[in-house]
């Protein structure tokens, strides 16, 4: 067997998204608009550490990332020193990816930025209507470890109407439980 088709089996077995080109809901994810910017990241957060991981071990995980995170609070997580960062490091509750933990930090204080600018994470989003190309684009730019099957991961899980690209037709058909 060759290591190509090794890892296709594995990725198919275990939910990972092979190619990041497809952004589908994970079963269970409902695409709900977060009540407050603490939620915006908290959704955001769960799209950056589930990309290329095994979704159903990120949500097992979840309760323990939201005490690590402070309930993602933006303004407690954006305060995290070098010493917590090390902590969360050492944390076998969580996913210790440290590009996607200081990813975490740096996208609170994005965060924090959009709410002294437009209001809120919703205000920043609210400000691009129906110009999905250009928010995406933005979220890519501003947010850290934000690719664009995140984003759109992202987007769906915040309620934002996204348009399916081809990739993602073409995956839908074959899971008709995401329609």
């Amino acid at each position: 067997m060759t290591t190509h088709s090794k890892r296709a089996r594995t990725a198919a077995k275990v939910g990972i998204n092979r190619a990041n080109k497809v952004a589908v809901p994970m079963p269970g994810w409902k695409a709900v608009p977060p009540k407050d910017d603490h939620g915006y990241l908290d959704l955001m957060s769960r799209a950056i550490f589930s990309a290329g991981l095994n979704w159903r071990m990120v949500e097992k995980k979840w309760p323990h990332f939201r005490k690590a995170f402070r309930d993602f609070s933006p303004e407690r997580v954006a305060r995290l020193s070098e010493r917590d960062i090390r902590a969360l490091m050492q944390n076998p509750g969580i996913v210790r990816n440290e590009r996607k933990i200081r990813a975490t930090v740096e996208n609170a204080k994005t965060i924090l930025d959009l709410a002294k600018e437009h209001g809120s994470v919703k205000g920043y989003i609210d400000g691009f209507g129906k110009r999905e190309g250009k928010l995406l684009e933005d979220l890519q730019y501003k947010f850290k470890h934000m690719g664009p099957a995140t984003a759109r991961v992202f987007l769906w899980s915040v309620g934002y109407p996204l348009s399916p690209t081809g990739e993602e037709k073409r995956w839908m058909k074959g899971h008709p439980e995401h329609h």
